[in-house]
């Protein structure tokens, strides 16, 4: 077991902790994995199916809506290709990826 800084308050606490126990902060969902959301980059990217599952809903629905349309697809493979870049750079650092809010 190994202790750990709060990201919000700075307090010490346990690893294990799902949350820091002085200000309630959770880290990022680790259950989420990274290569299931390079996958869904990979293979569903220009639908936003890779946001989805990384819960940033907003975007997701921008590009399902940008893909109906022929400049709007190309639009999001190009934006679907950087998120791939970006998930690459960031396999180490997940949370960097899923919002947890």
């Amino acid at each position: 077991m190994a202790m750990i800084y709060c990201r919000e308050c700075g307090h010490k606490h346990s690893d294990k902790a799902k949350a820091c126990p002085k200000c309630g902060y959770q880290e990022c969902d680790l259950s989420k994995s990274i290569w299931v959301y390079l996958i869904l980059c990979w293979f569903l990217g220009i639908f936003g199916a890779h946001r989805f599952y990384a819960h940033k809903t907003g975007s997701a629905v921008v590009m399902l809506i940008l893909t109906c349309t022929f400049y709007g697809i190309i639009i999001t493979g190009i934006w679907s290709l950087v998120d791939l870049i970006v998930g690459i750079c960031n396999i180490p650092h997940p949370e960097n990826i899923f919002d947890n809010k």
